[in-house]
């Protein structure tokens, strides 16, 4: 199966430094494996440089110009200069699935939407702060990328990954000679520690599995979860938690501890679920999870610490004239699974109220501070700001922001 090209994009670190969402119902195989048996070297596909531990923020944008293979690309930014300070490039093969034909989930669909041949601002402003899955197209130190890969005449699909050197990697076996449903294998993610790529399933009758394939050896697979997928289109797939366990859901971000997971639940809105002990679909009375109250108004970005989410206004704009597009934080903690809003458990608004749309592109490692694009007619600026009540935001003013933050999705800041 032919590649694709990805490119990584890291950026620095910045000093001091919403979207509407609708509440609605939005071969042959390899050899079975025991957990533990995985394993996998890091030192594949090196790019330009290392990605630092801390003080740089990750971005990957993707580029699939008309005559020439995808790219995706990762670099690292300084956030006091926003100069370039590492970057890698991933070509994309042939074989892999990088737009939403076929319907085909992967996470590098997503990160390539909208990029045929270049990304622009839409009236709703630049992505939000990218779910957890996008982050887990790579492994730790970005110097692989999993892919979904498809057989264009059976539309079989597999999973591999390609390094930075072009290198394709597959990972499932060839399809075998057995009457049966079509090998539909998507939404492939990397483990961090580079050992497998997970991904997920789904056979006729609608029941979808999780599971992962080896990066060592024959790729054996080790079968993870499984479940009825029913009402469950546009899900995927994020890993969370040491040991590992893949969650398959919609909009998934995990908490920085890996025990808990935000995710939109079909019938009940957006969830704080616990982390299983296994792998698990996060659906109605699939998981322990707790409803976000209607009067929290919180489409939530992302995690600040452990227990308390980043949120912005599920539907674009807040009913509270002192909340209008802008952002609160939610203690989770405080949550007792009613309808009722507990006291104490929404704070304060963090920017000032204005008629301008902002999005939230990027939370600090130590949830302090956050990045966010603010959209003013036709005019896209950035601010960072404290994660704070009453903060006063501050303009992004150097020249290279615009162009690490107005593309693609920033992945991580660390």
């Amino acid at each position: 199966m032919a590649a694709l090209t990805v490119a990584t994009v890291l950026f620095p670190l910045v000093a001091g430094c919403g979207a509407g969402h609708d509440d609605s119902d939005p071969g042959s195989k390899g050899s079975k494996a025991t957990a533990g048996q995985q394993g996998g070297s890091k030192g594949a596909g090196r790019g330009s440089g290392a990605f630092p531990d801390r003080g740089v923020i990750v971005t990957a944008s993707c580029s699939v110009p008309a005559s020439k293979p995808a790219s995706v690309t990762v670099t690292g930014w300084d956030p006091a200069t926003w100069e370039r300070t590492v970057s890698r490039t991933f070509t994309v093969p042939a074989e892999a699935v990088v737009a939403g034909a076929d319907d085909v989930a992967s996470p590098l669909v997503d990160l390539c939407a909208d990029n045929f041949p270049a990304a622009g601002t839409s009236e709703d402003g630049p992505r939000a702060v990218a779910a957890t899955r996008l982050r887990q197209l790579f492994d730790k130190d970005f110097s692989r990328m999993a892919v979904v890969l498809i057989d264009r005449e059976t539309e079989a699909t597999g999973v591999g990954y390609v390094d930075t050197s072009g290198k394709l990697t597959e990972l499932s076996g060839e399809q075998g000679e057995d009457f049966g449903d079509t090998p539909k294998e998507e939404n492939a993610v990397f483990a961090q520690d580079g050992s497998a790529v997970w991904f997920t399933e789904t056979d006729s009758s609608d029941r979808v599995r999780i599971a992962s394939r080896s990066v060592a050896g024959d790729h054996a697979v080790t079968e993870q979860a499984g479940g009825d997928g029913n009402y469950m289109d546009g899900a995927g797939l994020a890993l969370a938690g040491d040991p590992v366990r893949g969650l398959f859901g919609k909009e998934v971000r995990i908490s920085p501890d890996g025990r808990k997971a935000t995710a939109f639940i079909t019938w009940q809105g957006y969830n704080v679920a616990d982390v299983p002990q296994r792998s698990a679909l996060l659906k109605a009375e699939g998981v322990k999870a707790t409803g976000i109250p209607f009067d929290a108004d919180c489409y939530p970005y992302g995690w600040v610490d452990d227990r308390t989410v980043l949120c912005g206004p599920r539907l674009g704009e807040a009913k509270d004239p002192e909340r209008k597009n802008s952002f609160w934080t939610l203690d989770t903690s405080r949550l007792d699974g009613t309808a009722d809003l507990p006291k104490g458990a929404l704070g304060g608004p963090i920017i000032p109220a204005t008629d301008r749309k902002n999005t939230v592109r990027a939370i600090s490692q130590n949830g302090k501070q956050m990045i966010f694009a603010s959209l003013q007619g036709t005019r896209l600026d950035f601010f960072v700001s404290a994660i704070a009540p009453g903060a006063t935001p501050k303009k992004i003013t150097a020249g290279g922001a615009d162009r690490a933050l107005s593309v693609g999705d920033v992945l991580e800041w660390r």
